[in-house]
């Protein structure tokens, strides 16, 4: 999973792979955890709303 692009990642998502969501989150989480300012609610409310626009967006 490594060597595809986030928007090969999304359609994989999208279609229910796991693997796919977590090396999306993964490839992310340097910029949520900066974006959260060090509340750990904050940065679960970030990872659920990334999930839930992975899930929404047309590819």
């Amino acid at each position: 999973m490594k060597n595809k692009s986030l928007y090969e990642l999304g359609i994989l998502a999208q279609k229910g792979n796991e693997m796919a969501m977590l090396e999306i989150i993964e490839r992310k989480k340097k910029m949520l955890k900066k974006y959260s300012f060090g509340d750990e609610d904050r940065y679960q409310f970030m990872i659920l709303k990334l999930i839930e626009g992975i899930k929404n967006y047309k590819f």
